[in-house]
């Protein structure tokens, strides 16, 4: 898919919870199995591939969350019952419904099926819609 958005075959798009959640990960010593990065590490690595763009080349745009976009995560949260960190879930949900978003990927497809707005799909799935 990242190769498919450079080439202008899709647009690629990320939240800044992605960006986050990729901080939380790589700093986490059991996640990365010892293995982790510093907060100044990530925070160079996150300035240097997200936010300048030195490697996506704009080939991606990041999403901020709004005003009005937490207004549709609460009401997605609340039509769906969500507690605790499904909300982070939810969140996603809200911000492709909110920025019109084709398709939301993942491999986490089924923490989205209760949310009919949403295309969740594998990656490897979206790319077969997009090479047809």
């Amino acid at each position: 898919m990242l190769e498919s958005a450079i080439n202008k075959k899709i647009q690629g798009v990320l939240a800044e919870q992605n960006i986050v959640e990729l901080y939380r990960i790589l700093t986490n010593p059991v996640a990365m199995k010892g293995k982790y990065l510093t907060p100044l590490e990530i925070t160079n690595l996150i300035n240097n591939i997200y936010l300048n763009n030195i490697y996506l080349n704009d080939d991606f745009e990041i999403f901020y969350t709004t005003s009005s976009t937490i207004n549709k995560i609460l009401e997605l949260a609340v039509d769906n019952n969500i507690t605790s960190a499904n909300i982070l879930d939810v969140r996603l949900a809200g911000l492709c419904l909110e920025e019109n978003i084709n398709y939301l990927a993942t491999y986490n497809t089924n923490h989205f099926k209760n949310i009919s707005e949403i295309n969740s799909l594998k990656p490897p799935e979206i790319m077969n819609i997009v090479n047809k």
